[in-house]
């Protein structure tokens, strides 16, 4: 008889007897290697490809990968239908010769294969995280159980800039937080924020929004603005924004008076507004802080105040600079330290003439809004 005539009738023997054994109980189902997610399942994917391919015997399935030219053992075949999965994709491709599986559907299997394996490192991988991160917990709970307790989470929840809206339940639980400083709402981990690899994905994006919006306002598309604040307008330079809560605080440094005079009128506030509520989908109260040169403050204490609070508040990118000549003022200050001694000395002595003060140096930032 033709071979492929008798494998048919063999199968459909093998197929007769499973279905007069199981007495009524449902079909073997057929084999989906495109669900396998990892190794129990592709090993039992495996195991009921054998069975459709009529349970061939472990010395069978050896004898058909030796006449295709590949290695494939009897103990092999037999642990591998037990549930050991193959270690290499060459004993994968042996198990499948022996089921007969042509090379056209060998590809779905060797993805199978794959995904498993990823599958067991990633799982392998979490369990040393697990670990790591207990011990990581160990070293900053403040419980005699070497957890962090919620109050303490609270703590170092706010230290990093958020704010908790739901309570905490573990280090490595997700949790529901809002930023401190744009207000937006996402989820995180607490071990995440101790080892400092988490930041609020929406901060970024509104300083440039504010940005992008800026550029539009030079341009003046309402025209309702005039030829004098446009150029005073293109002078400054935008500060990064803060959104807190619903109020959006815009800093503008103006470096001369003639600039400050022209934008302390609020009159262009709402060609500003109006473009900005275009590039942030957000309900907010805008509030333009300008943010002028120290050196055109009435008092100097008043100056040196108010850019010590600047630079504590975050409002320049960088660190504040002297320009050269503030500098040799330095130089030149420092030099007659003595000589200032002895006359606030002689300021605090009854009678005496007010205090002299010597003027803070300015800063300029690096401009972004244009010449």
């Amino acid at each position: 008889m033709d071979v492929a005539e008798v494998t048919r009738l063999w199968h459909a023997a093998y197929q007769g007897s499973v279905g007069g054994r199981a007495s009524g109980r449902a079909r073997r189902p057929e084999p989906r290697p495109d669900r396998v997610n990892d190794i129990a399942d592709l090993c039992a994917a495996l195991e009921e490809l054998r069975q459709a391919n009529g349970a061939p015997s472990f010395r069978m399935m050896e004898r058909r990968a030796r006449n295709a030219g590949k290695d494939l053992s009897r103990s092999t075949a037999f642990r591998i239908s037990r549930g050991t999965a193959p270690a290499s994709t060459d004993g994968l491709e042996a198990f499948l010769v022996a089921c007969q599986v042509p090379p056209r559907d060998r590809a779905v299997w060797f993805d199978a294969w794959l995904r498993a394996q990823r599958q067991t490192v990633r799982g392998r991988q979490d369990g040393d995280g697990r670990e790591d991160l207990k011990l990581v917990e160990a070293v900053v709970a403040d419980t005699s159980r070497g957890q962090v307790s919620h109050e303490a989470a609270v703590r170092m929840l706010r230290k990093a800039g958020f704010d908790a809206m739901e309570r905490y339940r573990r280090f490595d639980a997700p949790w529901t937080v809002e930023c401190l400083q744009c207000a937006a709402t996402f989820r995180i981990r607490l071990s995440d924020v101790v080892l400092a690899r988490t930041t609020c994905p929406d901060c970024p994006k509104l300083t440039e929004h504010v940005r992008e919006a800026w550029a539009e306002l030079l341009t003046n598309p309402s025209g309702l603005l005039s030829r004098q604040v446009v150029r005073a307008l293109r002078a400054v330079t935008v500060l990064p924004a803060r959104l807190k809560r619903d109020h959006l605080d815009v800093p503008v440094f103006v470096a001369d008076r003639t600039t400050l005079r022209i934008l302390q009128s609020n009159a262009w506030h709402a060609a500003l507004e109006d473009v900005l509520r275009r590039h942030i989908r957000r309900p907010f109260y805008l509030d333009v802080l300008l943010v002028h040169d120290y050196d055109t403050l009435p008092a100097p204490r008043n100056g040196q105040r108010h850019r010590r609070l600047a630079k504590a508040a975050g409002l320049v990118d960088g660190p504040l600079e002297l320009t050269p000549r503030s500098q040799e003022q330095e130089h030149a200050n420092s030099d007659a330290g003595n000589e200032a001694a002895s006359r606030r000395e002689a300021a605090t002595a009854p009678g005496s003439a007010r205090a002299a003060a010597t003027t803070p140096s300015s800063w300029k930032p690096t401009s972004n809004s244009g010449a």
